[in-house]
């Protein structure tokens, strides 16, 4: 198959593709196809679901689809999943600083871009699911005393007290001490632990729409995401999380890989993180939680050896779908090749910071002993 036929050489900028995606679908109703399709194990129109994200730059919408998938409806049934996603993000991120930032249109073009996402859409539609993880609703009379006081498990207020900083809200303390309780040995329980993350997620909320002021906790400088975020309250909660694992106390199976995995989780939860993605990313918490409170193993490989050659098979295919969604572009009015002389000098610079990078194959990752 030749370049000609699978290049995307298309006139619109990235602004265009507003609430739309490449081929003018609602960007929501192929979101809702794409998990669909990728629940249902369908990977070959999952993949052409997500190149619609790809040739329209949309790469942040891609990513929150992939990480709604991996906490919400995968979590416990491929536990080390998060590593390899991670893994991954980190290959996009190096590509992307190759001198794509800006310019992320021309990223639908790179080879690299296009079997990156086909491989990780394909271990997605190969993975085992599990039930999908339903959000905790919260009513607004919960939060009075009276009826709070009837939630309260925790026999003492000692669970978050090694954690709990002098600038962090005391409203929430006791609502953290029950959280940290919850996932801690003497209780496990999941519901229960996903009741208070709710809880404290909503009283967040609440804060910024009634008080007109936003819920900050001292810093947390640790966290790897931009200065001015580090005070969310939510940090809070990955730290109850982190170190509880970590704790003496804590029994879990084969504990340093559950621990890589729950800091996996974390830094995917970090990424490109603004305020608004605590919505679309609170399924990673609940996985996280889940690795504290209930049973399963990690001994099951990302993906079993016999489904490897599939993976490799899509990821070789994968620029036939390129060459479908090619028909749906709106192709410059110059000549191509009039067009490409204005381009040169950016791909020319692409070209030659690739070469300095090499790209790690999947059946490479899976290979590794941990």
């Amino acid at each position: 198959m030749s370049k000609i036929e699978t290049e995307i050489n298309d006139m619109r900028l990235i602004a265009e593709f507003k609430g739309t995606t490449f081929s003018k679908y609602k960007k929501s109703d192929v979101r809702s196809e794409l998990i669909k399709c990728i629940i249902d194990g369908k990977i070959e129109p999952a993949c052409n679901w997500s190149s619609e994200f790809i040739c329209a730059g949309q790469y942040l919408e891609l990513w929150d689809i992939i990480l709604t998938m991996v906490g919400k409806h995968i979590h416990l049934a491929n536990t080390k999943l998060p590593l390899y996603i991670e893994m991954r993000y980190d290959v996009f991120k190096q590509i992307m600083s190759n001198g794509y930032v800006g310019n992320e249109l021309a990223l639908r073009n790179n080879p690299k871009i296009r079997n990156l996402f086909a491989e990780i859409i394909c271990v997605l539609c190969l993975s085992n699911k599990k039930h999908s993880f339903q959000r905790v609703d919260i009513r607004k009379d919960e939060y009075d005393i009276t009826t709070l006081s009837t939630k309260l498990k925790a026999p003492n207020v000692e669970y978050v007290n090694a954690i709990f900083e002098k600038e962090d809200p005391k409203e929430l303390f006791i609502a953290l001490n029950e959280f940290a309780y919850h996932i801690s040995g003497d209780s496990k329980n999941n519901l229960l632990a996903c009741y208070w993350l709710e809880w404290i997620l909503e009283f967040n909320s609440a804060c910024k729409t009634k008080k007109k002021e936003v819920c900050k906790c001292s810093r947390r400088a640790s966290i790897p995401v931009e200065d001015k975020y580090q005070m969310d309250p939510v940090w809070i909660l990955w730290e109850i999380i982190l170190k509880g694992a970590k704790s003496e106390t804590c029994i879990l199976p084969k504990k340093p890989i559950v621990i890589k995995i729950l800091t996996s989780l974390l830094h995917l939860y970090c990424m490109r993180f603004t305020p608004g993605a605590k919505a679309k990313r609170r399924y990673l918490l609940y996985f996280a939680i889940s690795l504290l409170t209930e049973s399963y193993t990690t001994e099951k490989e990302i993906i079993l050896p016999t489904a490897k050659g599939m993976v490799d098979l899509v990821v070789q295919k994968i620029n036939s779908v390129y060459k479908q969604i090619k028909k749906n572009e709106i192709a410059p009015a110059t000549d191509y090749l009039m067009q490409g002389v204005k381009r040169s000098d950016l791909e020319k610079t692409i070209d030659k910071i690739e070469k300095l990078n090499s790209f790690t194959s999947f059946t490479q990752f899976i290979s590794k002993k941990e």
